[in-house]
C-alpha cells in the first residue's frame, strides 16, 4: 500500500506544509514558544510532506536526497546546539537550500510532465512558488549570517528574528512588491535578490502560460 504522502494528494500535503511554515507565525505571539516548538514542528511536517514528491530511481541520487531529508528533520530538533557553532549553522542553511531546491526541481518536473491541467497541477504550481520563497529566505539568511549588514532595515536580535525578517523580505522580493523597508546593500545580497526576482517572474509567466495553453487545448478538443 502506498504511503498517504505519495499518492495523488502529495501536492495538497506539500502546499499545506508550506503555508503553515510561512504564515502560522501570525497565530503565535510568544516568540520563545514558537521558536522552540512550532517552528521545528513545521520543518518536520514539511520534510515529511516532501517524501511523497520525490520519485528518483537512481540509487546515488536517491541516497543523497535521503541524507538531505534526514538532515532536514534533524536540524530543527538540534537547532539550539547547532547555533553554538557558526560552521554548523551555515551548513544547516546550505542543507535546506539544496534540499528544497531539489524538491522545487522535482515539482517542476512533475508539473511539466502532465499533459493536461487539473487541480493537482495548479496546487503543485502554487507549491513551487512557495518553495521559491523558502529557498530565497534561507539563501538570504545564509548571506546575512555570513556577512552581517548585507541587508538594511533588519535587526540582529537572534537567528529566529533574522529568519522571519528575511522571510518577509523574500516574499516581497519574489513578488516584486518592493516596499523598501528592507533592502540589499552588498553585491552578493543584491545579486541574490535579482536572481530570485527574475526566477520568480519567469516561473509565474511560464507556469501560467503552460496552464492556460493546456486548459485551452483541452477545451478546444471537447
Amino acid at each position: 500500500m502506498r504511503s498517504i504522502t505519495s499518492h495523488e494528494y502529495r501536492f495538497e500535503f506539500l502546499l499545506a506544509a508550506l503555508v503553515l511554515l510561512l504564515f502560522n507565525k501570525a497565530f503565535f505571539a510568544e516568540e520563545l514558544f514558537f521558536t522552540q516548538y512550532i517552528w521545528p514542528l513545521n520543518m518536520i511536517v514539511l520534510g515529511i510532506a516532501s517524501v511523497g514528491i520525490f520519485r528518483e530511481q537512481n540509487r546515488l541520487i536517491k541516497l543523497c536526497k535521503n541524507i538531505l531529508f534526514l538532515s532536514s528533520l534533524l536540524i530543527p530538533l538540534t537547532f539550539d546546539y547547532i547555533l553554538q557553532f557558526d560552521w554548523l549553522t551555515k551548513i544547516s542553511f546550505v542543507v535546506y537550500i539544496v534540499y528544497y531546491f531539489l524538491l522545487f526541481l522535482e515539482v517542476l518536473r512533475q508539473i511539466f510532465q502532465r499533459k493536461e491541467t487539473n487541480l493537482s497541477v495548479i496546487l503543485g504550481s502554487i507549491s513551487g512558488y512557495l518553495l521559491l520563497i523558502v529557498i530565497a529566505q534561507f539563501t538570504f539568511l545564509l548571506i546575512e549570517f555570513n556577512c552581517p549588514g548585507s541587508f538594511k532595515g533588519i535587526t540582529h536580535e537572534n537567528i529566529p528574528s533574522l529568519y522571519y525578517q528575511l522571510s518577509y523580505y523574500s516574499m516581497v522580493n519574489i513578488t516584486t512588491v518592493g516596499y523598501g523597508d528592507i533592502t540589499a546593500t552588498t553585491i552578493t545580497a543584491r545579486l541574490a535578490s535579482m536572481f530570485f526576482t527574475i526566477l520568480g517572474q519567469f516561473y509565474m509567466v511560464a507556469l501560467v502560460g503552460i496552464i492556460i495553453s493546456r486548459f485551452t487545448h483541452k477545451t478546444n478538443n471537447q
